[in-house]
Order: C-alpha cells, then structure tokens, then sequence
C-alpha cells in the first residue's frame, strides 16, 4: 500500500489494514487525498492513471497539471489549465459524495465517486465502464439508425407520414411563425399505369419520380415526404408561394427529361398534377389546415386536366 508517512496516516493504516489490501485487489482506481489535498493514499490502478511513481505524494492541482502536459490520465479540453483548476477547487469538497464519469487518455471510461469523510480525506474511488459505455453508445446508435429507417420511405428514401408528424411538431415547437408553403404532388393516371404494366414497373416509377422532386430541391429547407401510394409533398420553410411554384416547375421538366413511358396518358409519358398553397404556421391547425388547402389545390389541378400545376391558396 502506499500511504504517506504522517501520524494521521500512519493511524488510518493500522486502522483500515483489511481494507487497503481489498483496495489494492479490487481493480478500481482509488485514492485518499487529505484536507490539504494531497494525497496519501493510492493503490497501483491510481498511480497508472497519473504522472507520478507509486509511493509518491502529490497534490490533488499537481496531478491534474502534470497529467493535462503528458496527456495522461483525465481528457481535459481547455487551453488555461490553471484556470481549469481554480474552477474546479472552487467546486470540490463542496458536496459529501458525487459522481461522475471521467473519459482517460488511454481510452478507457471511468465512473468516479468522491466521498468527503470527516477528519480523513476525500476518499476518491474509479471503475472502469469503458465495456458497457462502449454498448451504451452501440445501444444509442442503434436506435438513432432504427429511428431514421421508422421515419423514411423505404422504396424511395424519402421521409414518410411519421417523419411528417414529426416536423408538425418542431414547427409548432419553435415559438415563432413559419411561412411554410406546401407542393402536393400526385401521378396522373397511376392507377391505369400498376394495372397494365406491373407492381414492379409501378415501383420503378415511383422511384423515378421521388429522384426527380429531390433532384430539385435546391433550397436547404426544403422537406420531401412520400405521403403514400403515388401521392408526395413538398414543405418549403420561410419560402413564398413563388419559391415553390419555381420548385414545381423545375419538378415538372426534371421528370418530362426522363420521358417515362405510360401507355394511357394522351401525350403518352408520366406527368404530375401539383397543388401549392401558403400559410403562416402557429399552431398545429394552422399546419393541419395547410395540407389540406395544398390537398384541394391538388384536386383542383386534377379536375383542370391534370399535368398542371395549381396554387390559389395564400394567406
């Protein structure tokens, strides 16, 4: 054991024998520094963390020091190491016991526990949690990975109604007014075009269009949805009835480059009905009542011929 040489220590050795050994043994990383805060006790897992040989005696602002200019020990990111330390004694031994995790240079993660023990020290205990933080954080990435596929169109990689819902939420979150503008989308004539030529040439085309609408979103805040079916949406943010009417047309030409083959259409290729409208988002009716404005505008477009675009709607 490595205690200091001081009457107080010399007594808590013979008091605590039983209990140094089981430090030594227990594979934590222990120290006991006194109410000066040096420390007089460290077992072999302690030393290894810091920049001083086994038996030694530093204090607690020595060993944070010498370690941050080895890179050894704690990860401290800072560029005044002195300033770091006045902050953090102006906070130690101000609690009985706290815990924290501390990341190590050698890439281990330790959870530290501090207790404040009365006429002995701040007895500072260290284990090693890099196995299940390493898990915690595949864990983590896991479920963020799992969440984008809940809220992503498979077939076209576009978001879905569940990635809608939670744009509805951040909008009307925010605390502030949106002028969100809406581009309803729907293939012409989509139905006739599954039957006669196949699910799977229907997919294809589906993708197809879904590559023409993203092809065209230019701008940063621009969301794509794939809302079901042959029906899609476009929500622009802080973005005129006229940024939008420029996406649709850029939409409108990026798929009649493609010259999809469909066999009941008069001009004989894939073409879309788009309805627009705009609204100032305040709350979720304001969102719910947008969609629809954007839904009948659509329907509009449909019952004008179809492969046009419409937008009436602008509050």
């Amino acid at each position: 054991m490595a205690f200091s040489l001081d009457d107080s220590t010399e007594q808590l050795a013979n008091t605590l024998p039983v209990v140094a050994r089981l430090f030594d043994i227990s594979g934590a990383a222990i120290s006991l520094f006194d109410d000066h805060d040096r420390l007089i006790y460290g077992n072999a897992q302690y030393y290894q963390l810091i920049c001083h040989t086994q038996g030694s005696h530093p204090t607690w602002p020595d060993v944070v020091r010498d370690n941050y200019a080895k890179s050894q020990g704690l990860i401290i990111e800072t560029e005044d190491i002195e300033l770091w330390i006045r902050l953090a004694l102006a906070k130690r031994r101000k609690q009985t016991y706290r815990q924290f995790e501390i990341d190590a240079w050698d890439g281990r993660w330790l959870l530290m526990t501090e207790t404040l023990i009365p006429d002995v020290g701040l007895l500072g205990i260290g284990v090693d949690i890099t196995q299940a933080k390493t898990l915690t954080t595949a864990l983590k990435r896991e479920y963020q990975n799992a969440l984008v596929k809940a809220e992503t169109d498979p077939l076209t990689d576009m978001g879905n109604r569940r990635a809608l819902e939670r744009l509805r939420k951040i909008l009307v979150s925010k605390g502030r007014h949106f002028q969100v503008t809406a581009l309803m989308i729907d293939i012409d004539q989509f139905k006739p075009y599954n039957d006669r030529l196949g699910h799977l040439q229907g997919d294809l085309c589906l993708q197809q269009v879904a590559l023409a609408i993203q092809n065209s979103l230019r701008e940063c805040e621009a969301y794509a949805i794939r809302l079901g079916g042959d029906e899609f949406l476009v929500l622009l943010l802080d973005a005129p009835l006229s940024k939008a009417q420029q996406v649709a047309h850029r939409i409108r030409n990026s798929l009649l480059k493609s010259a999809i083959p469909h066999p009941t259409t008069d001009s004989g290729l894939v073409t879309l009905s788009m309805g627009l409208a705009s609204r100032d988002i305040i709350d979720p009716e304001g969102f719910s009542t947008l969609l629809k404005d954007a839904d009948d505008a659509l329907y509009d477009a449909k019952r004008s011929g179809r492969d046009c675009i419409n937008g009436l709607r602008n509050w």
